[in-house]
């Protein structure tokens, strides 16, 4: 009696955890969502409005606390000179994402000459530490490759992913603790333990691919704004050389390696053809002063027209070089109503990335990405796309209307392939 009890107790405990593993299964996946901005899928189980927001207060808070320790730099060459270099920055940045536009786009400087340090939090809130221009001696271009950096966390959500990673891992804790507990003593004794876990799990540096992330927008941002790539480069070089038994903030919480540094590097060649393009058109018109100026009168940006990080994906692309290859029917129905919510929505860029990443040979994929290019103004791309849209709208497995199970999600392909020929 007593060996079929713990056989019964066992059974009833993996019963109920392999319901709570496919509950947060379930919970995990439906939270995660690709960034067409970096063209990685991310867990979103907050949105980036309420983050933002928290972060509001404790920037507040921060403020307030500088400012009573007269620590709070708000006039004087330092602050201009950050200044100046933000706003050509943030000019950038909301052509990546328009929606920045509308951020509460604040700079604060600190003067704590120890603090090696810069931050961007979500909705544009950032700060920097005398200790950058004190112990690094940054040059403006360096200092923007901090700033860009930092303002590419905030670009690609990297805020909301890590509280959303936070809450996963709470749900987790929480959901494992009741399924191998037999009693409230046992939960909390069990959700204690997983909960430190969880805990040292997201309380670690950010991940290597959000910080490639960030380098890859931050020296881009740079870029575009007319600062040098090679910065990128001298910036991690100065910061191994303070690293002599007491590491700077900074690279506690943006660890460097040798491989990070030539990602940098080889990125060089194509960033220096945006920097040397942006130093003709800085001389022509000189940045909206983003962070004092009226927000009524800041520049408005068109969200069809987001702009998309250099990739050689991308560059593929804008030649009409995109070859789709894919037939995988499950996975295209999963997506199809994603792609065609962003061709209503003429997000012309976030439309390219999608069906490049769904890669489903198609006359349909081939229209949109041929409308894609055209919105976005390469009109010879557009072209190509368009009659590789109508080859294949002539054939049995090219075009949706004849493929079963696809579809051509509402929309008479052949005839709008015709008429955009």
């Amino acid at each position: 009696m007593a060996v079929n009890n713990v056989l019964r107790n066992r059974l009833n405990v993996s019963g109920r955890l392999v319901a709570s593993v496919l509950l947060l299964g379930a919970t995990v996946l439906a939270g995660c969502a690709t960034n067409t901005m970096t063209g990685r899928k991310q867990l979103s189980l907050v949105s980036e409005e309420s983050v933002a927001r928290q972060s509001l207060s404790y920037y507040s808070a921060m403020e307030s606390d500088a400012r009573k320790k007269a620590k709070l730099i708000t006039s004087g060459p330092l602050k201009e000179r950050v200044d100046a270099i933000t706003n050509r920055l943030i000019e950038q940045a909301v052509l990546y994402r328009p929606d920045s536009r509308d951020w509460d786009w604040r700079v604060l400087v600190i003067d704590e000459p120890k603090t090696v340090n810069a931050f961007c939090m979500p909705g544009g809130l950032m700060g920097i530490y005398t200790g950058m221009f004190e112990k690094l001696q940054a040059t403006d271009d360096e200092v923007a490759q901090v700033m860009g950096h930092e303002i590419g966390h905030a670009l690609a959500g990297h805020g909301s992913e890590k509280m959303s990673t936070r809450i996963a891992a709470n749900m987790a804790a929480i959901v494992l603790a009741a399924a191998v507990s037999s009693n409230v003593k046992d939960f909390n004794n069990n959700q204690s333990a997983l909960l430190v876990g969880a805990t040292a799990f997201v309380t670690l540096p950010n991940s290597r691919e959000t910080e490639s992330e960030a380098d890859r927008i931050g020296i881009e941002l740079a870029a575009r704004a007319g600062y040098e790539p090679q910065a990128a480069v001298t910036l991690w070089q100065k910061m191994a050389a303070l690293d002599k038994g007491s590491t700077p903030v900074f690279m506690r919480t943006h660890p460097s390696s040798e491989v990070r540094a030539q990602d940098l590097q080889n990125l060089g060649p194509p960033m220096a053809k945006l920097h040397n393009h942006a130093l003709a058109n800085l001389k022509e018109k000189p940045p909206y002063d983003w962070l004092q100026g009226p927000r009524e009168q800041r520049p408005s940006v068109d969200p069809s027209q987001a702009i998309a990080l250099y990739s050689p994906a991308w560059e593929r692309f804008v030649q009409g070089e995109v070859e789709l290859k894919g037939n995988n029917v499950l996975a295209y129905q999963a997506q199809k109503g994603s792609l065609k919510g962003a061709f209503e929505k003429s997000q012309w860029r976030d439309l390219a990335v999608q069906v490049m990443e769904a890669d489903f040979r198609l006359d349909l994929n081939y229209w949109y990405l041929g409308r894609a290019a055209l919105g976005l103004g390469h009109a010879q791309a557009a072209q190509r796309y368009m009659g590789r849209a109508f080859e294949l709208s002539q054939t049995e497995d090219g075009a949706c209307a004849k493929r079963t199970f696809v579809g051509c999600a509402g929309l008479d392909v052949k005839k709008l392939v015709e008429e955009t020929r």
